[in-house]
């Protein structure tokens, strides 16, 4: 791959840092700096590209309302069966689940 060189100025404790940090790694400060480089394109790129494309749909009046949008949310929010943890412990009626079915099933050549 093609490489291009620039200059960047920053803090001399972050330089002391990146050097030490190379030092202990056995590897060259260019090499620290393309690698958090990576990251940091990686981490960041999906967010603002998602950001553009909302930006461009809402300049092509592809928005929802605000009272859309906290339907939605409210919707998404609601527990399926419920508010309450207890009110899906049904699905284990009828069925040998406990404590001890578990570890005797986790370590069957246990005993008690």
């Amino acid at each position: 791959m093609a490489t291009e060189a620039f200059t960047v100025r920053t803090e001399s404790d972050i330089v002391h840092q990146l050097d030490s940090m190379a030092g202990a790694l056995d590897r060259s400060r260019n090499y620290l700096v393309n690698q958090a480089l990576r990251e940091y394109l990686k981490t960041h790129a999906r967010p603002i590209e998602k950001v553009t494309q909302g930006i461009a749909a809402a300049d092509c009046g592809e928005v929802l309302e605000h009272e859309e949008v906290i339907k939605e949310m409210e919707a998404i929010a609601q527990p399926v069966s419920g508010g309450d943890f207890f009110d899906c412990a049904g699905i284990w009626e009828a069925r040998d689940i406990d404590q001890a079915a578990i570890r005797a099933q986790a370590w069957p050549d246990r005993k008690g």
